[in-house]
């Protein structure tokens, strides 16, 4: 006969209300620790290599270079460099999505157009393909000085007008320093793009290549291979017309910044925070092979406070911009000249995913 043996067992003790809070909370933080490694530090590359819209011919659509020096002049560069890290663990680039029409103030952009100004030219550079001038500007005093950097570029083909991906792919969450990515692509002059690899979402053309087409709430910003430059609300972009009409590049950060007349507007389609004063980085079309970049340094009080829309917006008009559109800024505000850079970005700046570049080859 078998004999069966009772075990006591002893009671089970019911976790604390503490306990389970504590628990959740380090549950929801393992989630979300694996959620930002995945999507925002792990880089992702996509094997889409893109489909060839557009392409240029160095024999056509030839632009009229004027003031062409016969020489290169390389002035001082008197731009110092960011010191810190220009990596993050983490990007803290602010995506321009949930947009809606955001006030603009006029007078802050007209004072801005019309305030007196101090430009001094920092660079130059001149050959039978690239002609531009870079120039340090600063407006106001004291807690309200601000201190931007002007790129007048003009190329004799669009060619020369590129656009260069980080580690030279394309991809999410792939990212280099602009000094980096302008010495990889043997740039003359470099300057910070849209931040696509932000986001899953937007329209990506790089030098004819479309990559991307999903249209969000944010204004596109196209240039094409005749060297016109447009820009449109979502409501307006279709990718198979500004494919047919010859895409070269296109951006999609925003807000556009100019209306019809080259002057500010009296809104802007973007979100609040974009709105608040800012660094900057914008680029600019003043007719067929003429284009300008625009660096404005910020969150240094003393050397330059950054700028509003509003006010990057006036900056743009007194330039003689038809056409002006806003790039990624905060941290991610840098442009690079012969590999070493023009401005200070804030706090040291940030790793990115691409650039705007000239290069003559």
């Amino acid at each position: 006969m078998v004999k069966l043996i009772r075990v006591k067992r002893k009671p089970h003790k019911e976790m604390s209300i503490p306990a389970m809070i504590v628990m959740d909370v380090v549950l929801y933080l393992v989630c979300m620790g694996g959620f930002l490694l995945y999507f925002y530090i792990l880089p992702h590359h996509y094997n889409d290599s893109g489909k060839v819209v557009a392409s240029t011919d160095t024999n056509s659509q030839q632009f009229t270079l004027s003031e062409v020096e016969d020489s290169t002049s390389k002035g001082e560069l008197r731009g110092e460099k960011p010191s810190g890290s220009m990596s993050e663990r983490i990007p803290s680039g602010i995506s321009n999505e949930n947009t809606s029409e955001q006030q603009a103030d006029r007078s802050a952009g007209d004072s801005m157009k019309g305030s007196n100004k101090t430009s001094k030219e920092i660079q130059s550079y001149a050959d039978d393909k690239v002609s531009l001038t870079v120039n340090q500007v600063t407006a106001g005093t004291g807690a309200d000085k601000v201190t931007y950097y002007v790129a007048d570029v003009k190329v004799s083909n669009i060619a020369y007008l590129r656009t260069g991906f980080a580690s030279g792919e394309y991809g999410k969450n792939i990212r280099e320093s602009v000094q980096d990515m302008a010495d990889d692509n043997n740039a003359i002059l470099a300057m910070s793009g849209d931040y696509y690899g932000n986001s899953d979402t937007s329209v990506v053309i790089r030098n004819g290549v479309l990559y991307r087409d999903d249209i969000t709430g944010t204004d596109i910003c196209v240039l094409f291979t005749d060297g016109t430059m447009k820009t449109y609300s979502p409501d307006e972009f279709d990718v198979d017309e500004v494919i047919a009409a010859g895409a070269w590049q296109a951006w999609n950060f925003g807000p556009s910044l100019l209306d019809d007349n080259g002057d500010v507007p009296s809104a802007f389609n973007t979100t609040s925070y974009l709105n608040s004063e800012n660094p900057r980085a914008a680029i600019g079309y003043i007719e067929p092979g003429h284009y300008i970049f625009v660096t404005v340094d910020g969150r240094n009080e003393g050397y330059s406070r950054g700028v509003t829309l509003s006010e990057l917006a006036g900056i743009m008009s007194s330039l003689g911009c038809n056409v002006a559109y806003n790039l990624d800024g905060g941290k991610s505000s840098a442009m690079v000249y012969e590999g070493e850079y023009v401005n200070q970005p804030a706090d040291g700046g940030r790793t990115i995913s691409d650039i705007i570049y000239i290069g003559d080859e």
